[in-house]
């Protein structure tokens, strides 16, 4: 099965810049909450600040939590794509080899999931479905546009 590998990440890169907004965070909260609310700016507090070690920590993490979602995401519609292909007949099967061995772009399941589903009919039934869909939508506003030109008629 042909797909595209997902790099694994290197970790969270904490630039100079991204230091610098942080470092300037709650300054920028100060003159925000004062231009919000200019009577009581004093009155009101910011929330606890976080040190500089903590906010890498956290962005890390967040940053690592992030990928690993997104890598079993991708691991999730592989192993749909997969059960849909093998669900498939020989001979639909054959033609979805064929012609994703010679797919131009990116080898990602959500092109896979869309090879498989022009060939094993699932595609055209989506796209019937759309387009009753989209029939019964232009109706009402044919119908609610059709009312509104009465009202102002009258």
């Amino acid at each position: 099965m042909r797909f595209d590998r997902q790099a694994r990440p290197e970790g969270f890169s904490w630039t100079s810049r991204r230091q610098a907004l942080f470092l300037s965070r709650e300054q920028r909260q100060l003159e925000k909450l004062a231009k919000a609310y200019p009577l009581f700016s004093d009155q009101l507090e910011l929330p606890p600040a976080r040190t500089l070690d903590e906010e890498l920590a956290r962005r890390e993490r967040l940053f690592l939590q992030a990928e690993r979602r997104m890598r079993d995401l991708y691991a999730q519609q592989w192993r749909r794509s997969r059960r849909e292909y093998f669900a498939c007949t020989p001979d639909q099967r054959a033609r979805i080899m064929e012609e994703w061995t010679g797919w131009p772009g990116p080898a990602r399941p959500s092109a896979f999931s869309y090879v498989i589903e022009k060939h094993n009919g699932v595609g055209e039934e989506k796209s019937r479905v759309f387009r009753e869909r989209e029939r019964a939508m232009n109706a009402r506003i044919d119908a609610t546009l059709s009312a509104q030109c009465s009202l102002s008629l009258s």
